[in-house]
Formats: C-alpha cells, structure tokens, sequence
C-alpha cells in the first residue's frame, strides 16, 4: 500500500464526488428508460476511472493505467450505441408524421432568422409592423425591417401600407411545406 499523497487525495476526493453527481444524473434522469443500460455502462466507466483509479493508486499502483483502460473502454461502449443508432431516432420520427412543414429548405438568400419571422405572420395571420415581429421574435427592429425588405423582394410578403407586411400566397405555401426553396430564389417581377 503506497502512502497517499496530496494529488492522489485530490483525485480520489475529485473522483467521488463526480461519481456522486453522475450517480445523482443517472436518478434524475429517469425519462431517459430507453438508453438507460448505455447510461449506466458510461456511469459505470467514469466511476472506474475517476474514483478506481486513484483507489488503485493507493493500494496498489501497478495497476492503475489498466483500471484507467477498463474505465476508458467501458464509457466508449456506452457511448457508442447511442451516437451510432442516433439517440433522438423517434424525435424526427415523430416530427416528420405531425408536421412535415418544420423539415422545410430554405433558400440560398434566407437566413435563420427568416423561417422565425415567418412563423410569427403564420401564427397571427395578420398585418404586422416590424416593431410587433420583433417584439415577439426577440430580434431588433431594424434586422426585422431588413429581412422583410428581402423577403419583399422574393414575394414571400407583402407590403400592405407603410411599414405593415402581411403574408403571401407564397409565403405561406413554403411554410406550408407545399413550395420548394427553388421556386423562392429569383425575385419576383411584382416586387420589384
């Protein structure tokens, strides 16, 4: 037995109570019942590493690095079936048989922030003000008031009196999932 020293306090100090917080993880985290054996084989790892490791460093150093391998295999198997079989398998699942429309692509000229901006004039159905759209996206006015201008240009809005946009046809078709980006790339003659 070797005699323990201030690194290898801290390690195994260090080492429980990160076994401690993923055992505390591994309680709370009930909903996760699908994947809960990978959890508890990449808990079971970090606790062979982390406490394990400085244990055997203390009673018997020889065998350290060989309890830091089984601890590093054993979080690389818990891991591994999850990222190769994509964890959130049923979350696309199920948003591409609830609405189809979120999986839509955008146009070269969109950016991000297009498809929220959008969403506030399907969801409202109404004639909006750049100040209304960015107080309910949380974007500035004048990024707002830009991205309508382009928006306008490409016939996905339209400008109904001074400053107050509503939704197109168009517009509301590529929300819709019903038109593709493509037919969004060239400007359209009436909004030029």
């Amino acid at each position: 037995m070797a005699a323990l020293n201030a690194f290898t306090a801290f390690d195994l100090a260090m080492g429980m109570i990160s076994g401690l917080g993923l055992l505390y993880l591994l309680y709370v985290e009930e909903y996760v019942l699908s994947y809960r054996r990978f959890l508890l084989v990449t808990t079971a790892g970090l606790l062979v590493f982390g406490v394990g490791g400085p244990l055997f460093d203390i009673f018997d150093p020889k065998y350290v690095h060989v309890v830091h391998g089984v601890g590093a295999l054993l979080v690389v198997l818990g891991m591994y079936d999850p990222i190769h079989h994509e964890l959130r398998r049923e979350d696309w699942a199920d948003l591409l048989s609830e609405n189809p429309a979120e999986l839509r692509h955008s146009a070269n000229w969109m950016v991000p922030m297009d498809d929220e901006i959008l969403a506030v004039f399907h969801s409202a159905d109404l004639v909006l003000t750049p100040m209304i759209v960015a107080y309910n996206t949380g974007l500035s006015r004048s990024e707002v008031n830009r991205r309508l201008l382009a928006m306008k240009s490409h016939g996905v809005v339209e400008r109904v009196d001074r400053g107050k946009y509503r939704l197109t046809p168009l517009g509301e078709q590529y929300l819709q999932g019903e038109r593709s980006a493509a037919a969004l790339a060239e400007p359209t003659d009436a909004a030029i």
